[in-house]
Order: structure tokens, then C-alpha cells, then sequence
């Protein structure tokens, strides 16, 4: 219960008021009231290019030092801007010239560049990284059929996509499984099929076999976010090889995160596949990984519906010990892979990087901005 609750990523337990939680849970939400330090101020918001944040002054504080998203949450700036800048040299132009103060995800070649600006501080933003995902749609053809899943477990390679993210080959690790190296619980039981030279020839048969006849495979890919971008161009290429009709859809993050819900056949606003990212935290274990749960209309976007799966996870949460616990996820491990629950991308580190005259900035699975000073 408590991983699940303290879980930092989608999807979090946000609090909001009754009348909010009541909506559809398969409409966005139109009001936006939380509960924490910061307000959002909705009539500056532009979607795609910029969100605005202010200190909210009646928030109280808890009296102790802030931990991630626990803890007193104290906010030493008045305002905070997110800009979206897709262009990753004008990110770095606009890093260095003052014009913004942080960059979330430095493009990984123009990392060395940033670490000799004297103006600058560089570094890891997670040591537990994040962890790439190509996200499938379960409910309709090709991939409601577990071969033409199991065809894209074949053909992928993890090396390639990890290496579009980060060049220095110290920042990434193969993840065959669903579990974060360098968590309690990581094994790799049953991913063989990840290891190895790559045959596509047999998942060509597999992808026949499963009754695929050349329909359009809809790929929903965020421009805005670099290395998601580079993702969907190797998926693209990885579906082509295969002999697959490639629908690319190039849009924003934003436009993923509102058509991801749509359930709808692909060609009628629906969706077959995406590529993701989430923290490597949020891996640890089947309580904060939302992500490898297969209970159908209860599960993560694509929306899997594997029995065989969820014995496991039921069967982790009632386990006594972590000799226990490690034994089932190896179980876990084996069974998501053959059934293909979501296509894991491997492990990485991202590279944070901001201006010297902003103190405060921590490591962790996503920014915190409480406790962050501006000196003028």
C-alpha cells in the first residue's frame, strides 16, 4: 500500500476534491485544484508550449525537511514557467544565455558541451535512471494476438534504442524484464527472447501467424521529447522491417497522454502502440509498477487482460518474506515476457543541467522544485 501511494509517476494518487474525482474516468479532467504549495494558473496555460505555476500562500508546510514528495514542501520562488522547447539546440542556447534557468532532459550530445560552460552545473538526475517502454495495445488486431507481440520481443533491439537516448554506453543496461537493475528484485527469467542476435525471419512467420494482413499499425509519437522522437523513428523502422504499414502519427507529449485513453479501433482516433518512459523507482515492485498489470479495464493504457499475470502479482502481495517476493518475480518475470504485457526498452541514466545561480536542485525520479532558491 505504501509503494503504491508513494508512487511518483503515472498513475499517482492525487488529491482533489469529490467532485473532481467523480469524473469519467475516460474524460480529462477540466478543473484543476490541488492541494500542494503551488497553483496552477490555467488562463496562462498553452498546451504544447508553456505551463505556469505560482505560490500558493495559504499552504502550510509540514516542519520537517522535504524528501521527493514527502515532507515540508516549502517554495522560496514566487512564480515557476515551464517552457517547451523542442528544439534541443535552442534549449541549450536558452540555458546558456539565462533566458531559462533548467533544462529537464539535455540532449545527450550536447551534454559535454553544457559541463564546460562555467555558468553551468551538469548531472545525473536519477542514479535509478528511467526505464523505456513501447507501450501496445492490446484490444485490437494485430497485437490482441500475443505471436504478433511476441514478433516485436524478436526483432527489437535494446542496444539500438538505448543508444538513441545516451552515447556514453556507462549510462544504460539491457532490462530483460520488468524489474529496475539494481532493485532487490531484478531477474532475468524468461528474457531470452531479448538476448542475442535478432530473427526476424521467425517473427515474420509469428506476425503471419497471428492473422496480420497488412492493416495500418497507428505508432503514437511526442515530437516535443527528443529521445521519444528518436524512439519512434526506430520503432517505425523496427514495424517496416516486419513487412507492417507504418500509420506515424507525429504530434505532441500531450497529445499522446489525451489519445493513449481513447479506446476506439485505430483509423477511428484509436492507437496500436506508443513509446514511453518512466522512473526506474517506479519498477521496483508490481505495487508502483502500473505498467506490467494485465487486469483489462483496470490496467495502463493497452489495457491487458492476462489471468496468468495477475496470479502472480496477487501472489507477490501476499508474500511474507523478500526471499518470497524474489521468488515470485522471477515467476512474474517469465510470465509477462511470454505473454508480452509491454515491450521493455532497457534502462538509463538522463543527465539534468541548470544555471549556478539556482540552488536546491536534487536527484530524483522527476523535478521537485519546493526548496529551490533563484539569486537575482
Amino acid at each position: 500500500m505504501l509503494f503504491a501511494l508513494g508512487k511518483s509517476s503515472t498513475l499517482v494518487a492525487f488529491i482533489m476534491p469529490e467532485r473532481v474525482a467523480q469524473t469519467d474516468p475516460f474524460k480529462q479532467i477540466g478543473e484543476h485544484i490541488g492541494s500542494g504549495p503551488m497553483r496552477f494558473i490555467k488562463g496562462e496555460w498553452v498546451p504544447g508550449a508553456r505551463a505556469v505555476f505560482e505560490k500558493f500562500p495559504g499552504y502550510v508546510p509540514r516542519q520537517e525537511p522535504n524528501s521527493w514528495l514527502a515532507g515540508g514542501k516549502r517554495m522560496m520562488l514566487e512564480r515557476i514557467e515551464w517552457v517547451v522547447l523542442p528544439d534541443p539546440a535552442t534549449a541549450a542556447a536558452a540555458l546558456q544565455n539565462g533566458e531559462v534557468d533548467w533544462w529537464e532532459y539535455p540532449l545527450d550530445d550536447l551534454v559535454p558541451l553544457l559541463k564546460t560552460k562555467r555558468n553551468l552545473m551538469v548531472d545525473i538526475a536519477d542514479p535509478l535512471g528511467y526505464v523505456g517502454e513501447l507501450r501496445i495495445n492490446h484490444l485490437h488486431p494485430p497485437f490482441s494476438d500475443v505471436r504478433a507481440r511476441r514478433a516485436l520481443l524478436m526483432t527489437l533491439s535494446q542496444e539500438d534504442y538505448m543508444r538513441a537516448v545516451v552515447s556514453d554506453d556507462s549510462l544504460w543496461k539491457p532490462m530483460p524484464g520488468f524489474v529496475t537493475p539494481g532493485t532487490p528484485l531484478y531477474n532475468e527469467e524468461g528474457g531470452e527472447i531479448l538476448k542475442g542476435p535478432r530473427n526476424i525471419d521467425a517473427a515474420k512467420r509469428l506476425l503471419a501467424e497471428s492473422g496480420y494482413t497488412g492493416q495500418p499499425i497507428t505508432c503514437l509519437v511526442a515530437q516535443d521529447i527528443s529521445f521519444l522522437k528518436a524512439w519512434g523513428e526506430l520503432t517505425a523502422d523496427l514495424l517496416k522491417r516486419l513487412g507492417m504499414n507504418v500509420d506515424y502519427a507525429a504530434i505532441d507529449w500531450g497529445t499522446v497522454g489525451a489519445r493513449r485513453v481513447l479506446k476506439s479501433p485505430p483509423g477511428q482516433g484509436g492507437w496500436h502502440m506508443f513509446p514511453t518512459w518512466f522512473a526506474g523507482i517506479d519498477c521496483a515492485n508490481p505495487a508502483s509498477n502500473k505498467h506490467v498489470r494485465a487486469n483489462g479495464d483496470a490496467a495502463f493504457f493497452g489495457w491487458p487482460n492476462i489471468p496468468p499475470v495477475e496470479a502472480e502479482v496477487a501472489a507477490w502481495f501476499d508474500a511474507k518474506t523478500l526471499d518470497e517476493e524474489k521468488i515470485i518475480m522471477r515467476r512474474l518475470n517469465k510470465t509477462a515476457l511470454a505473454h508480452v504485457v509491454y515491450v521493455p526498452l532497457g534502462q538509463f541514466l538522463q543527465h539534468q543541467a541548470w544555471r549556478k545561480n539556482v540552488t536546491g536542485v536534487v536527484k530524483g525520479p522527476l523535478p521537485f522544485f519546493w526548496g529551490v532558491r533563484k539569486a537575482v
